[in-house]
């Protein structure tokens, strides 16, 4: 029998999906939800938590920072040495998660994705503590380092977690079990946002703690990982112990024979197909994958999914938000209210989105949230240019802000996360994962070098480069996306252009969209 018949066997990719759930198994054991917490809670939540906590203090650090300067050195900053200092320690972050996402799929086959994940619960633990010590003993070096491994780990979480859950999660959970690293993500920012306001943490002699109370879910995760199960996925592929990969399936599905049967069988497909290529070539690297017709449009999926996430206009929309909010009347406190308002909406839609992946196809999902965020675009620059003139525009620019939110948390905030787990077989499905992740990053990356140009040259008018990126996006989803709502496994023997444009792979072709939209 050949590899793709075994995988046509063995793969429920080529199931109906109203008949996998019986075949392949669908139940979630205490084993999986006790993986599903520690990842969540003590990678997501964590790099959420570091995203978003430099915001609520920063003119408390930054002033901190000219008196250390000063009293260390002897140097008296300049106002565009002060911005320039601060753009630096806010680069840092992002600069890390750049070389931290392509690591994660490196440090993942290496040792594992247990051991991978508990390096970086470790190295968060470390990044805590420095941050918390850099008040006390006035070093400004230290926050570097610490926002700079802040940023590394969070760009480890983002290839780990949806690869780890990925592999983990029962065949009709996978997509609800991909939005949950967003989910953490989304949690963190919000919390971050809670803790930083005056009342709590966000005071002069309290920033560093601030800086470093995500320690509190590390800890809180580190506390089940000696229960964490392994990957089967890497036992079989990467680590080639089938003993060990035959009890760790047996751990999270139990006694489901014919489940883990068939998941055996199509874990030791892959790993022979991964010996092939190791003999041919390098394996599952970036270059072979991209020379290979089998991955090359999956890579450019995951790649342009995770880089229009970005350039969707989700900074641009935050960064107006206390301008809107000031302008309708609000003080600094209430536009810190509104701020956390519009944060817990995103966790709302964050934890929303689980049913949503479950049971509705991803490309009317990513279609409708990008056509709604473009018209929320819309109606904020409309609003923001009258809001001078029109005191009742700035409330028309709350509900699209609040409206815009609501939207991208619909399918632009989850999707790009986790698209990639399902274009991708076990095997290159690390490599894939941390491209896409990498993609994201740097696109952040670029968003934030040039947002603040943008805003200065042409002020609320910048909303329309976001929006021609997002129908650009848009464009890309209807031609190229092909539907992976119930599949577990794309069908790897094809090439991945093979797999988009065949009719009998394409559950939703392009023809169909509008009419599966009603």
């Amino acid at each position: 029998m050949t590899e793709k018949e075994l995988l046509r066997q063995s793969d429920s990719t080529f199931a109906p999906p109203e008949t996998k759930n019986s075949e392949r198994g669908g139940r979630v054991t205490i084993w999986v939800l006790v993986a599903l917490f520690t990842a969540v809670v003590g990678s997501s939540v964590p790099a959420g938590y570091s995203l978003g906590v430099i915001n609520t203090p920063q003119e408390i650090i930054r002033s901190w920072l000219q008196v250390t300067v000063y009293q260390r050195y002897g140097i008296t900053l300049t106002a565009s040495e002060e911005v320039s200092l601060w753009a630096v320690i806010v680069t840092l972050y992002v600069v890390g998660a750049i070389i931290g996402a392509p690591i994660g799929a490196t440090v993942a086959d290496k040792i594992g994705r247990r051991m991978a994940l508990l390096f970086n619960h470790l190295l968060l633990l470390a990044t805590a503590l420095v941050l918390a010590l850099c008040k006390g003993t006035g070093s400004v070096e230290m926050l570097f380092i610490g926002r700079f491994t802040s940023g590394l780990c969070s760009g480890l979480s983002t290839s780990l977690v949806p690869l780890y859950l990925s592999e983990i999660a029962p065949a009709s959970w996978k997509g609800v079990m991909g939005v949950t690293f967003p989910m953490g993500m989304c949690i963190g920012v919000l919390v971050s946002q809670i803790m930083g306001m005056d009342s709590i943490l966000g005071t002069i002699d309290h920033w560093n703690y601030l800086l470093a109370a995500y320690a509190v879910f590390v800890a809180m995760a580190l506390l089940l990982h000696p229960a964490l199960p392994e990957s089967p996925a890497f036992c079989y592929i990467n680590a080639q112990d089938e003993v060990r990969g035959r009890r760790e399936l047996r751990r999270l599905y139990g006694k489901d024979d014919k489940f883990i049967e068939a998941e055996e069988t199509a874990l030791k497909v892959m790993a022979g197909m991964k010996n092939k290529a190791q003999d041919e070539s390098s394996g599952w690297t970036f270059s072979q994958m991209i020379l290979n017709p089998k991955y090359r449009m999956s890579l450019a999926i995951a790649m342009v999914f995770n880089a229009g996430q970005q350039f969707s206009g989700i900074n641009a929309v935050f960064f107006y938000s206390t301008l809107i909010f000031r302008s309708a009347g609000l003080d600094i406190q209430q536009s810190q209210g509104a701020s956390i308002g519009a944060g817990v909406i995103n966790c709302i839609m964050a934890l929303a989105a689980a049913p949503l992946i479950k049971y509705c196809r991803r490309r009317v999902l990513l279609m409708t949230s990008i056509v709604l965020c473009i018209v929320c675009q819309i109606g904020l620059m409309i609003s923001l240019q009258l809001i001078s003139e029109h005191r009742s525009a700035s409330f028309v620019a709350i509900g699209a802000l609040m409206a815009y939110v609501l939207f991208y948390g619909m399918g632009l905030g989850p999707v790009p996360f986790m698209i990639a787990t399902e274009l991708f077989p076990s095997g290159p499905r690390s490599v894939g994962i941390s491209i896409g992740s990498t993609s994201n990053w740097m696109s952040n990356l670029v968003v934030g070098l040039t947002f603040p140009l943008l805003q200065v040259q042409f002020g609320e008018l910048s909303f329309s480069f976001f929006i021609a990126s997002s129908i650009l996006m848009f464009i890309f989803v209807f031609r190229f996306l092909p539907e992976t709502l119930g599949r577990d496994e794309p069908p790897s023997p094809q090439s991945s252009f093979e797999f988009i444009t065949d009719s009998d792979n394409l559950e939703t072709p392009p023809s169909d969209v509008l009419k599966n939209m009603i």
